[in-house]
């Protein structure tokens, strides 16, 4: 039996000894591992419905963040009310290190102006709103982004943990020239 226990012992620190030097030498994934995303420009899906009539829905707007690996996950969900003959975008920039912006930007409509692009516009006697669906990954070591519309800022979110974070946004968010 004595033997037999000097045997495992030895068998285990060989292969300690062992997978260490192959760890080391072979298996290390320092030259492979997944760099995040570009801090620089971070990559961003977006989706807009809308340029209706405005619609609020309950939860409707919100930002969630969450680790997913070499970057954050941030999503966001928002309903902004636009003055009429304007459209919204989205966009996501890096304003200071470590620092990111979510900017929803009002537009003129370029369709609305020429006959062959005009497409059915919400009737005059209501309020004009968008849906707004966005998508991006921010580097790892961010510090904190904030979600504004044309350049106003509407809420900071700070990195604070690697945990999964709901915040919520002004549900609908006004964007309209008298807001500004």
């Amino acid at each position: 039996m004595r033997n037999f226990i000097t045997a495992i012992v030895a068998a285990f620190a060989f292969g300690l000894v062992v997978g260490a030097i192959g760890w080391a030498g072979f298996g290390s994934p320092v030259g492979q591992a997944d760099p995040g995303p570009d801090p620089e420009s971070p990559p961003f899906s977006v989706s807009e419905s809308g340029g209706t009539c405005l619609e609020t829905r309950a939860h409707a707007g919100w930002a969630h963040e969450v680790a997913v690996g070499h970057s954050f996950a941030v999503t966001l969900n928002a309903t902004v009310v636009q003055d009429r003959g304007q459209t919204v975008s989205a966009n996501v920039s890096r304003t200071a290190p470590e620092t990111y912006r979510i900017d929803l930007e009002t537009a003129p409509d370029e369709t609305e102006t020429s006959d062959e692009g005009k497409r059915k516009s919400a009737p005059e006697d209501c309020r004009v709103a968008t849906d707004v669906r966005l998508a991006t990954s921010l580097p790892t070591e961010y510090q904190e982004f904030e979600v504004a519309v044309n350049g106003r800022t509407l809420r900071t979110i700070e990195n604070r943990d690697t945990t999964g974070n709901l915040y919520q946004l002004p549900n609908p968010i006004n964007a309209t020239t008298s807001a500004n």
